[in-house]
């Protein structure tokens, strides 16, 4: 099972065909009304790829709740752990695209749900796997030390946060940290990309990576870097790109696959779904990631 902790969004998508150098009235090309959240991404890239899922969330009592909610049910993923606040509203995007893929997004939380204190009972299985962002950060710790307590995979998307010692104890408790660029620029302000990742491990003694978009991935394990090269494609949507990555990823490990081969899984799947629009509905099945790993290139550099 994949228990993917953390954010639930209603996107809502115009499409451009270019970004004003100024703010000016535009013409969209279309609309469309999706799921997202990092962590609610994770958990349908998880049962798309054939693995059992399940989300924890924070809904609001909204009609974007009831759509939601029901994207779930269409795809028969556990959502019973989940959260329901009243006269609260659920948390929504708003998301302009333009014709290569680019995106300006403005999220909105309604503070009521980000205050929001209680977190549900866990049981903390030896064959889950847990998938965390940092939306919902004290969910995130108390599943870091739970499983590093118990020896339990953990994936951890460091994106979107505040430097705190929240974030630190994720870092350290979590079994695969890994970091946006922007993430890590925040986590290791004054460090280069490749000192940040030694810095890190040196710190933890164990794996950790960084996702750079359309130039690949760059880990530290067992105290050597590497960095994984994608081929060039067409892009189309890069929205919710990295969230396919870390549900990927997840879902990678409980297929007992090692960390080199995880990254090669992982970054196929997001390079795929780069390659289409349709948000959690473009999501790549197994085969077509397998067939694409074999073009994923793997480079020790020291």
């Amino acid at each position: 099972m994949i228990i993917c902790a953390g954010s639930i969004f209603l996107d809502n998508i115009s499409r451009i065909d270019q970004f004003p150098k100024k703010p000016i009235k535009v013409l969209s090309k279309s609309i469309d009304k999706r799921l997202g959240g990092s962590a609610a991404v994770s958990a349908f890239t998880a049962k798309k790829l054939g693995c059992d899922a399940k989300f924890i969330g924070k809904f609001g009592d909204d009609s974007a709740s009831v759509f939601l909610k029901n994207e779930f049910k269409k795809f028969k993923i556990n959502i019973s752990k989940s959260i329901s606040i009243k006269k609260c509203k659920s948390s929504q995007s708003f998301v302009i695209e333009d014709i290569n893929g680019e995106r300006l997004l403005a999220a909105y939380n309604d503070p009521k749900l980000l205050n929001y204190k209680k977190i549900p009972n866990l049981d903390f299985r030896k064959k889950d796997i847990y998938a965390v962002d940092m939306r919902w950060i004290r969910i995130a710790t108390e599943i870091a030390k739970m499983t590093n307590k118990n020896n339990i995979k953990c994936v951890a998307d460091l994106d979107n946060f505040k430097n705190t010692l929240h974030i630190s104890q994720i870092v350290k408790n979590a079994s695969h940290p890994i970091f946006s660029e922007e993430g890590l620029k925040t986590y290791k302000r004054n460090s280069k990309i490749k000192t940040a990742l030694f810095e890190i491990f040196n710190e933890t003694q164990k794996f950790v990576a960084v996702t750079l978009g359309s130039q690949g991935v760059l880990w530290v394990d067992n105290n050597s870097l590497y960095h994984c090269k994608i081929p060039k494609v067409k892009t189309v949507e890069t929205n919710c790109a990295g969230d396919v990555f870390h549900g990927a990823f997840a879902s990678a490990l409980s297929l007992n696959k090692s960390n080199i081969e995880s990254i090669i899984f992982a970054s196929a799947a997001a390079t795929l779904k780069c390659m289409q629009s349709g948000g959690i509905y473009s999501i790549p099945t197994i085969s077509l990631v397998n067939k694409f790993s074999k073009k994923i290139k793997i480079s020790k550099i020291k």
